[in-house]
């Protein structure tokens, strides 16, 4: 009895909090037409207009020092995998404080996937971006998708975790909204400037 109730308990709870992220992650279209970006050549990448050439865009905030985003490098690699070809195109971008003009490369020889760089940090305060792995599905009309985390594993991957964003992209590549449009995001928090 005592066992049946803090069931129905704590399923209320995980109701609430679903709710909350829901409403806390309601669709908008932030300005990004001032954005951009630097690859690691330091050539100048804008945000919008990679936004308008996909179906769907996912920005993952990356941080270099973080062990959460460390331990997801091999399962983003599979969903870049899976999801590429469906026209999702993924940016990770870093938009911590560092050293003036250090390069790029030295945070790319670390994981196998693209880091873009947002100098002084432009993008995730636009987006009120605050951890690493913390993610961003646009639309191709610029539209805020999905907020939230990857999945919901911190630094230690379980076998099965909810795959919050993978859950979220076939939702919209169904042409469906999200059933859950937030999650909550565990990685570092961001360093910015």
């Amino acid at each position: 009895m005592i066992a049946a109730r803090t069931r129905l308990a704590l399923h209320a709870i995980a109701a609430l909090i679903a709710m909350n992220s829901a409403s806390a992650a309601q669709a908008t279209t932030p300005d990004i037409s001032d954005v951009v970006l630097r690859d690691d050549q330091r050539d100048v990448v804008n945000l919008q207009s990679l936004v308008r050439q996909h179906r769907l865009t996912a920005v993952v905030f990356y941080s270099s020092t973080c062990p959460c985003f460390a331990a997801h490098r091999a399962r983003l690699v599979d969903l870049v995998h899976e999801m590429e070809p469906r026209d999702v195109r993924f940016l990770f971008v870093d938009s911590e404080r560092h050293s003036r003009g250090e390069p790029v490369s030295k945070f790319v020889a670390q994981t196998s996937l693209p880091i873009l760089r947002d100098d002084n940090g432009r993008l995730a305060r636009r987006l009120a971006a605050q951890f690493a792995t913390e993610t961003f599905v646009f639309d191709a009309t610029g539209t805020v998708r999905y907020q939230g985390g990857i999945d919901d594993d911190r630094k230690y991957l379980s076998q099965s975790p909810r795959m919050h964003l993978r859950d979220a992209l076939l939702s919209l590549l169904s042409g469906a909204a999200p059933q859950y449009p937030g999650a909550k995001a565990l990685g570092c928090a961001l360093r910015l400037m």
